[in-house]
């Protein structure tokens, strides 16, 4: 049986001693003995090296980031709306058509994060038999269906002369449009129709809407006439604003 020898710490005979414990080690014993102290150097070294990494990492969020806008703004590969490109495409095809004079676009306009509308003003020439007008408002309106999408719509003003009717992707809505026009300005007293949209705000709703019938007419005439119009109207686009304007 082996007995510790007295004052030696608890230590058997024949193992090594420890070394002089420091003030850690001889408080809370030798596991917590304190660790070397990092020299100043070293301190801003290891500064300089985690503030430099901050500084990288937050340069490339900030460069994806400003990545992601910029593609949402520009259009990247087809996958982000491209509203230029949109309205370019349609003037294309809409000079092509035939009867077609001028074509003039607005700026595109932007409705949501990545949603926009644009909108061009189509002059045909005012002689056009029905038939020549009614086969150019289709193609205009397979045109605007063709370059829509990918978060852009199209719209267009068809000025017929006598008749304004809007264009959409919408093929029904744009018939009714035309079709409309075309009963409003067989009505007494009046000398032209539009047939379109209130002009910030382009849309196939039939409540959104806009009808102006062009009239000489005062009075008692201007009402009877204007009634006369806004039945017709909401009989096609139920809820739709009618007007009334001088030549």
């Amino acid at each position: 049986m082996t007995i510790d020898d007295p004052g030696s710490g608890g230590a058997r005979p024949g193992w090594p001693q420890p070394a002089e414990p420091d003030d850690l080690d001889r408080a809370f014993g030798p596991d917590t003995a304190s660790a070397p102290v990092r020299t100043p150097k070293q301190r801003v070294g290891r500064g300089a090296l985690v503030a430099g990494g901050v500084v990288v990492t937050a340069v490339v969020i900030a460069v994806v980031l400003l990545t992601i806008v910029g593609s949402v703004q520009d259009g990247v590969g087809g996958v982000f709306p491209r509203p230029q490109a949109a309205l370019d495409r349609f003037h294309s095809l809409a000079t092509d058509v035939d009867g077609v004079r001028r074509v003039e676009d607005q700026d595109p306009t932007k409705t949501s994060f990545a949603s926009y509308d644009v909108q061009s003003t189509v002059t045909l020439e005012p002689t056009l038999s029905d038939a020549r007008r009614t086969a150019a408002v289709r193609a205009l309106q397979q045109a605007a269906d063709d370059v829509s999408g990918n978060g852009v719509r199209v719209f267009a003003v068809a000025d017929l002369g006598a008749l304004q009717v809007g264009i959409s992707a919408d093929r029904d809505a744009t018939d009714r449009r035309l079709a409309l026009a075309r009963q409003l300005d067989a009505i007494g007293g009046v000398s032209g129709a539009r047939c379109s949209w209130a002009d910030d705000a382009p849309s196939d709703e039939p409540s959104e809407q806009t009808v102006t019938v062009v009239t000489h007419g005062t009075g008692n005439a201007l009402g009877a006439i204007v009634a006369k119009a806004t039945q017709e109207t909401h009989t096609v686009f139920p809820g739709a604003a009618v007007e009334s304007a001088a030549p």
